[in-house]
């Protein structure tokens, strides 16, 4: 293993398939994968693709792990299939799946939390932290240490919204059969560029649409979603792309909506569900040990993030893979 000193990456369970592109994209939770989920759904022509993508039956259709084993082998072994993913900062990540699963604004996902590790509060996040730096007595977890045992460890059997990202797809273990992988903080235009490398920006990505407010979303959340009209004045943006207004235009409501001219941005959001974890980041790690603390318990994920995340263009697993070890290096130059 490059990045791990054990534990594995565990199944491909969250390899989702573009098979007209030929692209396999490795879907880490709390690194935006109901968007890439959504675009999965928007690109078989779903109408319904705004809404609540996961456990969709299109969606299952197209995870790798639902293949034939001998199918699987055919795609890991096809240089013509492109495997790519997308990493986040560790330190924001953690963050993020603390306020979205253990201290959520909703109440209901606050107690489900609560009643599947066994507690009978909200916990702070000097409390989860220092949970997850505790040895847990077994993995696979057992019926018996289920409960706050669960809690326990960042290993293979921790949940997957804080599971290190190094542990998905085979990260770990094949980084070199990566061939794009890029930092979220760059989304905007890494996205774009690896829609563009795989055939699907000009097919597909340049032509999604959607809407943030919920007000226009007629229809439930999970289902029955018509797809977004566009309003007077406006433009397709684009998958991942930032909505931005001309200039020129002073009224926000008729606003030009285009990537390309120079504007102002409206949103420094990209869609999605958001728990603004990057701006809370000084106010939860307001202690350099409870920081130092989180970079040792993701180490693995914090070796590949240093070296893509100031740059701006994708990187291949090759690349990384020789940068992170002295064979792979050796073997590259060869």
């Amino acid at each position: 293993s490059l990045l791990q000193s054990g534990g594995g990456s565990g199944s491909y369970q969250h390899v989702i398939l573009f098979p007209k592109a030929k692209l396999a994209f490795c879907g880490i939770p709390k690194v935006g994968i109901t968007q890439w989920l959504q675009f999965l759904r928007f690109t078989v022509g779903a109408k319904d693709y705004q809404s609540f993508p996961h456990s969709k039956p299109d969606v299952d259709a197209m995870r790798f792990d639902t293949l034939q084993e001998h199918v699987q082998m055919k795609i890991l072994n096809d240089p013509e299939w492109k495997f790519a993913a997308f990493i986040r900062n560790p330190v924001e990540r953690l963050l993020s799946a603390y306020l979205d699963k253990v201290a959520s604004e909703k109440q209901a996902v606050r107690q489900h939390f609560q009643k599947n590790y066994g507690l009978n509060h909200t916990i702070s996040f000097r409390e989860f932290v220092n949970y997850l730096g505790d040895e847990r007595q077994s993995c696979p977890l057992s019926k018996k240490n289920y409960k706050i045992d669960g809690l326990r460890g960042v290993d293979w059997c921790a949940n997957p919204h804080w599971r290190p990202q190094t542990f998905f797809c085979g990260l770990s273990e094949f980084l070199p059969r990566f061939s794009f992988i890029g930092a979220l903080d760059h989304i905007e235009h890494q996205s774009r560029a690896l829609l563009q490398s795989v055939g699907l920006w000009e097919s597909h990505g340049k032509y999604y649409h959607w809407v943030d407010d919920k007000k226009e979303m007629k229809g439930s959340g999970f289902c029955e979603v018509q797809p977004p009209k566009l309003r007077d004045g406006q433009e397709l943006i684009g998958f991942q792309q930032r909505i931005r207004r001309d200039d020129s235009d002073s009224n926000t409501n008729n606003a030009t909506m285009n990537y390309g001219k120079i504007t102002t941005e409206v949103s420094d959001t990209i869609y999605g569900h958001s728990t603004n974890s990057r701006s809370k980041i000084d106010s939860y790690y307001n202690s350099p040990d409870l920081l130092e603390k989180v970079k040792l318990l993701y180490e693995g994920d914090y070796k590949l993030w240093n070296l893509i995340k100031d740059k701006d263009s994708l990187s291949s697993g090759v690349e990384l893979a020789s940068k992170l070890s002295s064979v792979c290096n050796s073997l590259a130059k060869n």
